[in-house]
């Protein structure tokens, strides 16, 4: 069990804050852990099924909210945009003081520069696994996106890229699914009509059950017209740490999403698109999106290895598209040519193998910098965005978890090809 340290003054100022604001707390508390940051901690035995902590439906942060209506933001900005700038000229304005003890507990930025590949220099997100880099892409449009559209908007508030950047990753990393079940489908706070939100529209943020990490098996949170909550998904002895889960996640998403990855995660897995795509030719990449097998190909820590949509691109590229019309068609199981195919995708692997070690001898020689390294300047930010990260020193913590994040998938690749050769 790892040690749970006092959390500091701002976090026992906070809890009294959000009892007072509707935050019921039973049983739990926030507390330090070494080199993990903050978590939650149970302060006395726990039994499974016990209401750990309630967020009253007015207590959520959401576009609904008429502090935030009050903004006046455009419609076409994004749900997690409209936060994102609320949250940026709340925490730019000295009167505005409503969410000041909640703020004063947020990741700083600095964590953020430390933890979030956002923030990686271009070295180092070059480095990145495929999975990861392509998250992180799309992850750097949104933003760039809700930036544009929002801009104009809050300069005049005195909000900046930076700043911006920093509430939009508090937001992305913080929020909760809320579908605004406490509202009528008629309101006009809903940013749509009820039957026509999306999981895009459905943000809140739920102050103190952000202090909550992530496990693949933890306390599911549950949400209905009366607020947020979370109940022990099982016994906990004083002194534990309490976690949520986030849903099945893999390591890369975890990473490129909440700047973490697991040591142990069930929900792991490899994409091998990068791998096969290139091996097919146009006649067999027409037959694959006919048929609906194109793409999304993944390896699995745990047998079955390989998904069905695998086996199918497998097939069509060792056996006669026969064999393969056969299989997709549900007529033949293809068992008779396992091994066969087998071999070929160890063989895929084997070379992936040889890759990664190349991969992490680049890692390994990434240059660092102590502490915080070289501070960006306003005009720098403005002028090219995050793409200046390109011209500072990678941090020890970006180095580390790069390397443990390729080394995993070594030996996930490595388990494969045993498995494989069985």
């Amino acid at each position: 069990m790892t040690a749970a340290l006092d959390p500091g003054e701002q976090h026992t100022r906070f809890v009294e804050w959000a009892e007072e604001n509707g935050v019921t707390i039973n049983g739990i508390a926030p507390a330090r852990f070494v080199d993990r940051g903050m978590g939650i901690v149970a302060a006395k035995d726990l039994k499974k099924g016990d209401q750990l902590v309630h967020v009253r439906n007015t207590s959520l942060v959401h576009v609904a909210l008429p502090s935030i209506k009050n903004l006046k933001l455009p419609d076409h900005i994004t749900v997690h945009g409209k936060l994102a700038a609320s949250l940026a000229i709340w925490y730019s304005d000295p009167s505005h003081k409503d969410y000041q003890l909640w703020q004063d507990v947020w990741p700083t930025q600095q964590d953020f520069r430390s933890t979030m590949p956002l923030y990686y220099p271009k070295a180092a997100q070059d480095l990145l696994p495929h999975a990861a880099h392509l998250l992180l892409t799309a992850q750097q449009s949104k933003l760039e996106k809700d930036w544009q559209s929002i801009r104009a908007h809050v300069s005049a508030a005195g909000v900046t890229r930076d700043l911006y950047t920093y509430t939009w990753l508090i937001v992305n990393t913080r929020t909760f699914y809320w579908s605004y079940p406490d509202l009528p489908t008629s309101s006009p706070k809903l940013p749509k009509k009820r039957s026509r939100l999306t999981t895009d529209d459905c943000y809140a943020m739920c102050p103190f059950m952000d202090y909550f990490n992530h496990s693949d098996v933890g306390c599911d949170p549950q949400h209905d017209s009366k607020g947020y909550s979370v109940r022990a998904d099982r016994a906990y002895k004083a002194g534990e740490e309490v976690f949520v889960s986030y849903g099945p996640h893999t390591n890369d998403f975890l990473l490129v999403e909440y700047g973490f990855i697991l040591a142990d995660n069930t929900n792991d897995a490899i994409p091998l698109d990068h791998l096969l795509l290139p091996l097919l030719d146009q006649d067999q990449v027409r037959a694959l999106k006919e048929d609906g097998f194109y793409a999304k190909y993944t390896l699995f820590p745990a047998s079955p290895t390989v998904c069905h949509r695998t086996q199918a691109v497998l097939r069509l590229l060792v056996l006669d598209s026969k064999r393969y019309a056969a299989f997709v068609s549900g007529d033949d199981d293809g068992s008779r040519e396992q091994g066969k195919l087998n071999g070929y995708l160890s063989g895929v692997l084997m070379k992936y193998s040889r890759q990664i070690m190349e991969i992490l001898e680049d890692v390994e020689r990434l240059e660092g910098v102590e502490g915080d390294g070289e501070t960006r300047s306003e005009e720098d930010m403005e002028e090219s965005g995050l793409e200046r990260t390109g011209t500072q020193g990678v941090r020890a913590e970006q180095r580390d978890v790069l390397l443990r994040r390729w080394r995993q998938i070594r030996d996930l690749v490595n388990a494969a090809v045993e498995e494989l050769g069985r």
